[in-house]
């Protein structure tokens, strides 16, 4: 349960999920794609979600500041000091 959302609901349809969650439809098919938990009683039934597997599933995307500081900084020393070497 995060602070912003004190209340979370059971399971939701794809469409009351991706607005409980602040994305599009096509983002949350994405997540599902990468490994976002579903649940469905059959091949052609409904596609439910829960919003704690959401929400675990972001934790578990989540770059942490300390590497993205590095990536930045590893990105800003290759273009002021390109490697020469490095040639197309």
């Amino acid at each position: 349960m995060t602070p912003d959302r004190p209340y979370q609901p059971g399971y939701m349809p794809l469409v009351e999920a991706a607005a409980w969650a602040g994305v599009s439809p096509r983002t949350l098919k994405r997540w599902i794609k990468r490994g976002l938990p579903v649940y469905q009683a059959g091949p052609r039934e409904k596609v439910l979600l829960r919003p704690s597997d959401i929400d675990q599933f972001l934790t578990r995307k989540q770059v942490s500041t300390h590497d993205l500081s590095a990536l930045v900084d590893e990105v800003v020393r290759s273009v002021k000091h390109p490697d020469p070497s490095d040639t197309k």
